[in-house]
């Protein structure tokens, strides 16, 4: 492997540098935040409909994140080699009201590079 296109190191390559360590500029780090990390986060999100009440959302975010930390489903997880490493449904709300956000120069520069 040559680099991680994560935020983060995975645990098992800890000595694969990241993509982002090789951006030489902010706008080359924001490309890769948004065309690359924040891409692959919002790939496999679990969603519920609109209008779905505030309480039962935080309820359900707080029983996904709760199942994927207990001691027994990591267990099962690590013997057929699943990692496990969860992103809030909060930090993946900031992620895609974010993307709503960005300005159209920004947008037509990634997809100048995505082309």
């Amino acid at each position: 492997m040559v680099l991680q296109t994560a935020p983060r190191p995975a645990s098992d390559l800890p000595n694969v540098p990241l993509a982002m360590s090789f951006a030489k500029t902010d706008e080359a780090r924001r490309l890769i935040k948004v065309g690359i990390q924040d891409a692959g986060a919002i790939a496999r999100p679990f969603v519920v409909t609109p209008g779905t009440p505030r309480a039962r959302v935080q309820l359900l975010r707080k029983a996904l994140i709760d199942t994927l930390k207990d001691p027994e489903f990591l267990v099962e997880a690590q013997k057929i080699k699943l990692d496990i490493d969860p992103m809030s449904g909060e930090e993946l709300e900031r992620i895609v009201h974010g993307l709503f956000k960005l300005d159209p120069a920004f947008i037509a520069r990634l997809k100048e590079i995505l082309k």
